[in-house]
């Protein structure tokens, strides 16, 4: 049974639409420099963990801002094994106009393996985010589910400390589903921290999670930088799709994975 959860929010990144880069993935800027400087922070971070408090698994989302961030975690404890789930992908709100056509769908393993040969393609994905977009309540959903899926996983792999690499918006929702079995409308005013490179931890109580610290960033030599929290958008906020024509390269081929929240 899992009894510890880090979660740790992707190193600085860039911006595709201020800097004009050209990506074969969809919204999937690179880390800057400053990003690439907080990797070695955070790495050494986790490795000074006692043994008994480090991650046995490394659970990450599949954008390359994620990856590249999980990466020297992974090569600090060269026995932790590191696997891509795109339940934990970032978060697009709802589409509009619906004209517009869907979001991009996150990449599998078999899809950044190539490029991340650490990657154990030994996990399968167990969710998917909604391509017609997200609200606000919808991710919260998503995250509580990809939660209970991800925790029956490693009861099986035998994994008791896991550690998420993702983004702002899916480690805020997480933090705040984890602390209560009650509703969206119940924790949304709770406060999660989520900075780059930053860290969170969580340890089972009952059947909730206790937060032991959130957005923990004191191993930074710049300390706390982009903190992010859903007041930087409305609750009614939408977003255009990638275009009518568009075709999504990584659509999974199972639509079940999709989450549809019941709203």
């Amino acid at each position: 049974m899992l009894t510890t959860l880090y979660v740790v929010r992707h190193a600085h990144r860039m911006n595709h639409n201020m800097f004009g880069l050209a990506s074969d993935v969809a919204r999937d800027p690179p880390l800057t420099a400053r990003g690439e400087e907080q990797l070695e922070h955070l790495a050494h971070f986790v490795a000074a963990m006692p043994a008994n408090e480090q991650p046995q698994l490394l659970v990450c989302s599949p954008y390359t801002r994620c990856l590249r961030t999980a990466m020297p975690i992974a090569d600090a404890l060269p026995n932790i094994a590191l696997v891509v789930e795109p339940g934990l992908a970032e978060w697009f709100a709802p589409v509009w106009p619906a004209s517009t056509g869907r979001h991009p769908s996150p990449r599998a393993p078999e899809h950044v393996v190539r490029l991340f040969p650490r990657v154990d393609t030994r996990w399968t994905p167990l969710l998917y985010p909604d391509p017609m977009g997200e609200s606000q309540e919808h991710l919260h959903l998503r995250m509580r589910e990809v939660m209970h899926r991800i925790e029956k996983r490693c009861q099986s792999w035998n994994v008791e400390r896991v550690m998420f690499v993702t983004h702002a918006a899916p480690a805020i929702a997480l933090g705040r589903m984890l602390q209560t079995r009650s509703s969206y409308e119940d924790v949304a005013h709770l406060e999660v921290r989520a900075a780059t490179a930053s860290v969170s931890k969580y340890v089972r109580s009952g059947d909730i999670w206790r937060p032991i610290y959130h957005g923990h960033t004191s191993f930074l030599p710049h300390g706390e930088e982009r903190p992010w929290d859903f007041s930087f958008v409305p609750s009614n906020n939408t977003e255009p799709g990638m275009g009518a024509d568009w075709r999504d390269p990584y659509a999974p081929d199972d639509s079940s994975l999709q989450f549809r929240a019941n709203l």
